[in-house]
This record gives structure tokens, C-alpha cells and sequence, in this order.
């Protein structure tokens, strides 16, 4: 379970985030809801440490990860696995090739344990027989399943996803939506997605935290989005419109 409290970042004298209080239930899977600019990839990289608040607690499984070395910060880490927005797949690799590179670098599988693992997450995101395919040869949804694929790998408790829909056509969208659920079905991973995207959030919440100007305006079902918070979900609608 992780627990954000009273969570605080400035950037160049702005305040991005200004006072978070969350918590994330293990096993389920939470969307984030807001516009660009509310700050969402800012707390993201908050809860894996990529970026260190200026006040404020986030507690993963009973540890304060604000607190700890970068030794025991980088063991926390362990837990995590992100899914970027573009993918940021090396495109000096290829598909294996990028699913191997942490079984290799930080688990030190042998070669036919690796070929094992890769053919199998390929499996799960219906992408097998793409091994030997190239980042430049896959289409944008493609490419989404393997950055997914790669998150799968390392067998991680808590997959963060940013923006997993943004740049897809619906059809594409529907899958990536589809297998967030099928992962936290297949593995119980917990789930944190931060999106505009109000289809993808009615597909995958558990549970729904809106963001509005840094701060967390609501948290509870999708169902009570609808229920209490229609002008929020009609604005985001409208920004979004194509």
C-alpha cells in the first residue's frame, strides 16, 4: 500500500503540487483524472523517486521513501515498474532485446531463462513472434504493448502508468485499457494511471482521484465521478474535444 501525505513540489518558485494526501490501495488499480498542466506526471515521479518533494510523506509498504538513502531508495524502486508515455523504448534495440535489459542488468538470468520470460510477457500483451522487430517497425499501439511488456518483466508490485492512452485511435486505446485489467487480474499488480482520459478511466478504476490545480479535489468510485463531479468530467471533455 503506498500513503502520500501533505505532499508539496515547486518548480522555479511554482507550486505544482501543494498539499497531496492519498493513499492506494494494494490490488486495485487508482486513476489519476485531470488536464494537462494539474501536475499528475509530477506526483508519478514523486512516488517512484525520481523527483524529491519539498514537505510531505510517501509511505511505501511502511516506508517513507523521502527519507532513505539512495542505496535503499534504489531497492524501493525494485517494487516499481513505469510506463512512460511515448514508450521510451532504446530504438537501438530490439523487442527482446529491450525486455531483456533489466533481466540482464539487475537480475542476471541466464539466457534461456530470459528467452523463456520475454516469450511469455510477449504473450500476455498479444504480441508474440515480435522479438526481433525494431521500436521504428511498430505502430504506435504496438509499441505501447511492448513498453507494457517491459514493465511486466520484472514481476513489480506497483505499475505506474502515465498517460497509457494519449496518442492512440479509440481501437488501440480499447486494448491498452483492457490489458491494464487483464494484468492486475493475472498478477494482482496494484495500478496507478494518470490520464485524461475519462474512457479510460471508467474501463480500468477501482478508484478515481481527480486533480485540479495541484491539489486532490475528490477521491471515490467512477460511478460518484458521474454522480458529483459532471462539470469536472464535461470541462475535461470540452479541453480534450477533438
Amino acid at each position: 500500500m503506498i500513503v502520500i501525505r501533505g505532499l508539496r513540489k515547486n518548480f522555479e518558485g511554482k507550486e505544482v503540487l501543494k498539499g497531496i494526501d492519498l493513499e492506494i490501495p494494494d490490488g486495485k488499480t487508482t486513476v489519476i483524472l485531470g488536464p494537462s498542466g494539474q501536475g499528475k506526471t509530477v506526483l508519478l515521479k514523486n512516488i517512484i523517486g525520481l523527483y524529491k518533494p519539498d514537505s510531505g510523506e510517501i509511505i511505501v509498504d511502511g516506508v517513507d521513501i523521502t527519507r532513505l538513502s539512495r542505496k535503499r531508495l534504489f531497492e524501493i524502486r525494485k517494487k516499481f515498474a513505469f510506463v512512460f508515455q511515448g514508450g521510451a523504448l532504446f530504438d537501438f534495440l530490439n523487442v527482446k532485446e529491450n525486455l531483456a535489459l533489466y533481466l540482464r542488468m539487475h537480475l542476471k538470468m541466464k539466457e534461456d531463462e530470459i528467452e523463456r520470460k520475454v516469450k511469455e510477457v510477449l504473450r500476455v500483451v498479444g504480441m508474440s513472434g515480435t522479438e526481433h522487430l525494431y521500436p521504428e517497425e511498430l505502430s504506435g499501439g504496438m509499441k505501447k504493448r511492448v513498453a507494457i511488456a517491459r514493465a511486466v518483466i520484472s514481476s513489480p508490485k506497483y505499475i505506474l502508468y502515465d498517460e497509457p492512452t494519449t496518442g492512440l485511435d479509440r481501437t488501440n486505446a480499447r486494448v491498452v485499457n483492457r490489458l491494464i485489467n487483464r494484468l492486475k487480474e493475472k498478477y494482482g499488480v496494484t495500478s496507478i494511471v494518470v490520464t485524461h482520459d475519462i474512457e479510460c478511466m471508467k474501463t480500468v478504476a477501482d478508484r478515481v482521484a481527480l486533480l485540479k490545480e495541484g491539489k486532490i479535489i475528490f477521491v471515490g468510485l467512477e460511478e460518484e465521478v458521474e454522480e458529483k463531479h459532471l462539470d469536472y468530467l464535461y470541462e475535461l471533455e470540452e479541453e480534450y474535444a477533438v
